[in-house]
């Protein structure tokens, strides 16, 4: 390198510095930094022009070919690093190995993301400082990654309360521990649990175009919808259908039998009057139309809606249905309360329970199928278990009655006899105490009855999903194949190894 490509070199590399120094320092661009820019350029390109001969010759020698040749394969190698890792965070699939599939989203709620048109808006409130609301936050970050990753229509935002009051105030937070909302097309629906089923549960309901009405009847000694306290009374089935944004009206059958065009669902609960065979007809006509009925009676009171029942192809059993249990004195009754522990594997309503879980009913009766008409097809959505008796009367004496898993909810759908409209659905419980305050909230009684009302509703995907627990995988060993394992592997292999280890070590020593 000559006298002359030093200095060039030398104030290519002062006027690059002062280039840097004075665009740090400025924290913008001026007109300035244009000389010191030249000046690099124009010294580095001469001092480059200098020694070209060099340079020429330098890049003939074999050393510096092969070096050119692993620096291009290092740049390809990099290249196809950057587009591999590019591809695989905008395209990729995830492969769940878990044995519940506990880190997957259901059919369900993948068919319900995808249809989503516009974007889905969520936001997680929270106040710095509170216990356990990192935690929550990282739970509830790799939950919606799941959903994210089924469509781009979904925008997740956590929201410091104390730094954004002004949305809080909106929202109604006024708690840090983890508040959710979903808004979706200027509805708004809350979740209350990190928990696939909750989310999409909220996400359905925000995405519904309008809400369901449900009309209960009354006039025939109805439980009351507006009683709080009675164990009997239905405002907490009020409330939690209100919650799950169903409208709930009143029909009074016996002064208007027309049941309105804008019902969704009707539904008839412990009716302690007769209805009038007028009354019959205005069902009929509703079910002609194919609407959706759930009609839940209290034992031996059918009320006259036997005869709408025979029509689908139901009878009423008017009987007591409980279930037997062993006891150090033997079989016996356990009075009360009635399990209903088998439950139809192929209908959408209760599919999804388990086969360790329960509903509970208040002495019911059960139901038998009688002629059903053409076009209707019938479930047994719920039925006691084999170890159960039918009673006539509840004070027990008759111990003689049949035994067997009798059918204590059943499910009814398809053309109504001299119907010409859709298919009707009707659901009937040979018990209604099942939906009272007092009970709803038990066992699987919720999920039964926010299933059956979401099913007559024609809205399947609120159906409520299982939640899905880990499984774990116990390895079982006898003495035998314990032995067996701990003397031909447990012991030999680290011997084995550490023998080689030592043997390596000391040939390398004394070569």
């Amino acid at each position: 390198m000559n006298k002359v490509s030093k200095i060039l070199f030398g104030i290519s590399g002062v006027s690059i510095l002062c280039f840097i120094v004075t665009r740090l320092l400025v924290g913008g661009w001026i007109p300035f930094l244009w000389i010191p820019l030249s000046f690099f350029v124009c010294c580095f390109i001469g001092a480059l022009v200098q020694e070209r001969k060099t340079i020429a010759a330098f890049m003939t020698m074999k050393t510096t070919k092969h070096g050119m040749n692993m620096g291009a394969l290092i740049g390809m190698v990099f290249v196809a690093l950057v587009v591999v890792n590019f591809l695989s965070v905008r395209h990729y699939k995830v492969w769940d190995f878990s044995g519940a599939q506990s880190n997957t989203l259901s059919d369900q709620s993948i068919k319900l993301v995808k249809g989503l048109k516009s974007e889905l808006s969520i936001r997680f409130f929270y106040k710095k400082g509170v216990e356990g609301n990192e935690e929550n936050r990282k739970n509830f970050r790799e939950l919606i990654k799941k959903y994210q990753d089924q469509t781009d229509n979904i925008k997740l935002e956590f929201v410091e309360v104390n730094e954004r009051p002004d949305l809080a105030e909106e929202y109604g937070v006024t708690k840090g521990s983890g508040v959710i909302f979903l808004d979706y097309k200027g509805r708004r629906n809350r979740v209350e649990k990190i928990e696939e089923q909750e989310v999409t549960s909220a996400l359905v309901k925000a995405t519904r175009e309008k809400d369901k009405n449900i009309y209960f009847t009354v006039g025939h000694g109805e439980h009351d919808l507006n009683e709080p306290k009675e164990a009997l009374g239905l405002n907490a089935l009020k409330v939690m259908l209100e919650n799950n944004r169903y409208t709930v009206k009143i029909q009074a059958t016996n002064l208007n039998a027309k049941i309105p065009d804008d019902a969704d669902v009707v539904m008839i609960v412990a009716p302690t009057q007769k209805f009038l065979p007028y009354e019959i007809e205005g069902l009929e006509e509703y079910l002609k139309r194919g609407g959706s009925l759930l009609i839940a009676l209290k034992a031996k009171q059918s009320q006259g809606l036997d005869a709408l029942l025979v029509k689908v192809g139901l009878e009423p059993m008017n009987n007591y249905v409980m279930n037997l249990v062993d006891t150090p004195m033997g079989k016996g009754v356990q009075q009360g309360q009635t399990l209903g522990t088998v439950f139809s594997s192929t209908n959408e309503i209760t599919k999804i329970f388990g086969k360790s879980e329960a509903t509970i009913f208040r002495n019911p009766m059960s139901f038998k199928r009688g002629k059903v008409p053409e076009g209707i097809s019938i479930d047994d959505l719920v039925k006691a278990p084999e170890n159960s008796m039918s009673f006539n009367n509840l004070d027990l004496k008759d111990e003689s009655g049949p035994k067997g898993a009798f059918t204590l909810v059943a499910e009814a759908k398809g053309k109504f006899p001299g119907g010409i409209g859709k298919d009707f659905e009707m659901i009937v419980a040979g018990d209604a105490d099942f939906l009272g305050n007092q009970l709803l909230m038990q066992s699987l009684n919720r999920d039964l009855v926010l299933n059956s009302v979401a099913s007559l509703a024609k809205e399947e995907n609120l159906i409520s999903i299982a939640p899905r627990e880990a499984q774990v995988t116990k390895m079982q060993m006898t003495d035998s194949n314990f032995y067996l394992f701990l003397f031909l592997f447990a012991i030999p292999v680290p011997i084995l190894l550490l023998g080689t280890s030592v043997t390596l070590w000391m040939r390398r020593r004394h070569a």
